[in-house]
């Protein structure tokens, strides 16, 4: 939900911006993976559109999904004891983001149903 990272994604010939993540995952080689999974993310919001009514059945079945995975990674993170030590939740960013991902989605089916 970072605008200025969302602006790179939809705009990648904006040579400030552009410099400014390529910077950052310079300094940040580890997150290579969650930001393309981010940018795949945001390329997919961005061109959805709603073309059918979802049932109310399976808007609860994606938030039950939604929710599982959220469990899963809270069991499986090997970083995240390297990470609270050093005071940083960047490994849960790619879940936060597909949770936002989700949300974005609901909202503009309900906006447009």
């Amino acid at each position: 939900m970072e605008r200025l990272f969302i602006r790179w994604v939809k705009f990648p010939d904006d040579a400030p911006i552009r410099s400014f993540w390529e910077n950052w995952l310079k300094k940040f080689p580890q997150m290579h993976n969650t930001v393309a999974e981010a940018s795949e993310l945001v390329r997919i919001s961005s061109e959805w559109k709603p073309d059918e009514s979802l049932s109310l059945d399976e808007v609860n079945s994606i938030w039950g999904r939604i929710r599982s995975s959220i469990d899963q990674v809270k069991e499986m993170d090997p970083w995240q004891s390297r990470l609270d030590t050093l005071g940083v939740r960047v490994v849960y960013y790619k879940w936060y983001i597909a949770v936002l991902a989700a949300l974005l989605i609901l909202v503009l089916f309900l906006l447009f149903r």
